[in-house]
């Protein structure tokens, strides 16, 4: 068997409430989708991830285009870890002369998460079990993405559905964030766990100041509350303040894994199946991590191809503590499937499908592509 195409899908999606973080803001849902087919038919669906910044999808592009698709045509599809090592092994250098490690691992995890998805299809089992059989039939999930705006009626939502877990943006404006804090703790029960996201927004000074006035609500974890190339000085954070901390979704490669779990500043590691290098690379940190026992949580802010990876790979792994799920309005996360995610009780359970187990609504697909004769490379 081999690959004979690599197909790009674009996604765009305009929202009507832009969703903000502290270093701006996403005004629509963008996704780059890869579809890789082999010459007996069989087909898989990765997701690079694309939120910030919205130029983004450009550089993705290309990487596909001119650094990766060559080395792709003609490969055994079945070799997931051989292509894996090569993309890589071909690429790493030239992400760090080109100052963008970024791209090149985004587009590694697509495709090598569309090859664990037609490995499933062409083996007939479900991902989990490839990955040696799912520990558990349902993953707990968290509603991630609440704030700075009103959230009220986010969290209603998934209280109904039975989630017991919330996280909160933080890091424009520490008066809003206070307040938030407080109406977030009077919304949930007493045995919700909350956590915190600054999405790297203090320096080391500030975040301790801060952290240290938000010790009376029971923090589950802050999540980046330094620059993600701050391992020692999370260490320092996490010491002075007593929070457990979380981090991880914009480390590249083993050696920036290992250099911070080597300073101890992580109680939780966020792998991103489509941001990391896909399932094979997040495996990887998660087994790396297991030997600091440090568990994980992975981290999902895209679409549905990326969120239905995440469910499989948080069943199989041992480790996993919970899944983010974004709690705000997503239509490539709530329409791009025939059959939607559902949570029921806080959980999701795991697909039984061969592959990822979904397929794509393909006039949802058509509707909102952008198609690349419109994108000039």
């Amino acid at each position: 068997m081999k690959i004979v195409d690599v197909e790009p899908i674009i996604l765009q999606v305009p929202l009507d409430v832009p969703v903000v973080t502290s270093f701006g803001s996403m005004t629509s849902r963008t996704t780059v989708l890869v579809r890789i087919e082999a010459d007996t038919g069989v087909y898989g669906i990765g997701e690079i991830w694309n939120n910030f910044p919205s130029w983004g999808l450009y550089e993705k592009l290309a990487t596909l285009k001119y650094g990766m698709i060559p080395l792709l045509i003609g490969e055994d599809p079945t070799q997931i870890s051989n292509i894996h090592d090569k993309l890589l092994r071909a690429h790493t250098v030239v992400g760090l002369q080109w100052g963008a490690l970024g791209p090149i691992y985004h587009s590694v995890s697509g495709i090598d998460m569309a090859l664990w998805d037609l490995l499933g299809k062409y083996r007939g089992e479900p991902v989990a079990k490839l990955l040696g059989g799912p520990v558990q039939p349902s993953v707990e999930v968290y509603a991630s993405g609440l704030g700075p705006g009103p959230f009220e009626d986010f969290v209603e939502q998934h209280l109904a559905m039975g989630v017991n877990a919330f996280k909160l943006k933080v890091g424009k404006d520490h008066q809003l964030d206070l307040a938030n804090l407080q109406r977030l703790r009077k919304l949930v029960p007493e045995t919700a766990r909350v956590m915190i996201d600054a999405n790297q927004a203090w320096d080391r000074r500030t975040a301790i100041r801060v952290l240290q006035q938000y010790r009376a609500y029971g923090l589950t974890w802050i999540e980046e509350p330094l620059r993600c190339d701050d391992p020692e000085g999370l260490a320092i954070v996490r010491h002075q303040t007593g929070i457990p901390t979380a981090a991880g979704e914009n480390l590249y490669g083993v050696r920036q894994v290992r250099q911070a779990l080597e300073k101890h500043g992580l109680d939780v590691i966020q792998p991103d199946l489509s941001k990391q290098g896909g399932i094979t690379a997040s495996r990887s940190i998660v087994e790396m991590a297991a030997s600091w026992e440090v568990p994980y949580a992975p981290h999902f802010l895209g679409a549905a191809v990326c969120l239905a990876a995440s469910i499989h790979f948080a069943a199989a792994l041992p480790g996993n503590t919970i899944l983010e799920l974004d709690a705000n309005p997503n239509p490539l996360r709530e329409r791009l499937f025939t059959r939607p995610v559902k949570v029921v009780d806080g959980r999701i359970a795991v697909p039984e499908e061969p592959g990822l187990g979904f397929e794509l609504d393909r006039e949802f697909v058509q509707f909102h592509q952008v198609p690349l004769r419109d994108i000039s490379l």
